[in-house]
């Protein structure tokens, strides 16, 4: 990915199109776009084998809006946030969704819309963030949230036919509400640690 990535950037500064000076900032972002598009390209040639496609595609539509607006947790290397990925899908799509009944993902839905209303966006710590863009980025999590849960919802109560899907939708805003909390507990504890550390310089002193 590297050599292909870096490839793609000499071509693009020799011709013109990029500075050379700003190829870091490029390298960051095609870094992560090739990375997800992998990422998807995986988890929907294994839904497509195991004819979960249309699941895995409903359940993509609800985090990756979710995840873009609200943040969460990231992982520190590509292979870990893979396999955390891969690994996710597997659980939800082989043992949450055969299991879980109405009242399980009504509460899950509520519960999950109450924990991003109250966390996104959810920002790592080192990121600076204008309070303008936090009230707008917290805008358009609530809404997105609010119309998944609805829709979800509307799913497994009313529609004939729509619980599996509704069940997807929920389990969908369930992960990302959790993503949202690991990150905002880790902030937390590196917040705390900083402090602690600035202290004791603070006294050495």
């Amino acid at each position: 990915m590297t050599t292909i990535i870096k490839g793609i950037l000499n071509r693009w500064s020799a011709s013109g199109v990029i500075e050379k000076e700003d190829e870091d900032i490029y390298e960051y972002g095609l870094d992560l776009i090739l990375f997800s598009i992998l990422n998807l390209i995986v988890i929907f040639t294994t839904a497509a084998i195991f004819r979960k496609l249309f699941e895995s595609i409903v359940l993509m539509a609800a985090i990756v809006p979710l995840q873009a607006y609200g943040g969460g947790y990231h992982a520190k290397t590509h292979l870990r946030c893979f396999l955390i990925m891969y690994s996710g899908w597997w659980v939800v799509m082989f043992i949450l969704l055969p299991l879980i009944s109405t009242f399980p993902a009504t509460i899950l839905n509520i519960a999950a819309v109450i924990i991003v209303f109250l966390l996104a966006p959810v920002a790592h710590v080192n990121v600076t963030m204008s309070a303008s863009r936090r009230s707008q980025l917290r805008k358009y999590v609530r809404i997105t949230v609010f119309a998944i849960a609805i829709i979800s919802s509307a799913l497994i109560w009313f529609v004939r036919g729509g619980f599996a899907i509704g069940v997807v939708l929920t389990v969908g805003i369930g992960a990302s509400a959790l993503s949202m909390l690991i990150a905002y507990c880790m902030n937390r504890i590196r917040q705390r640690k900083a402090r602690c550390i600035t202290r004791r310089c603070h006294i050495a002193r």
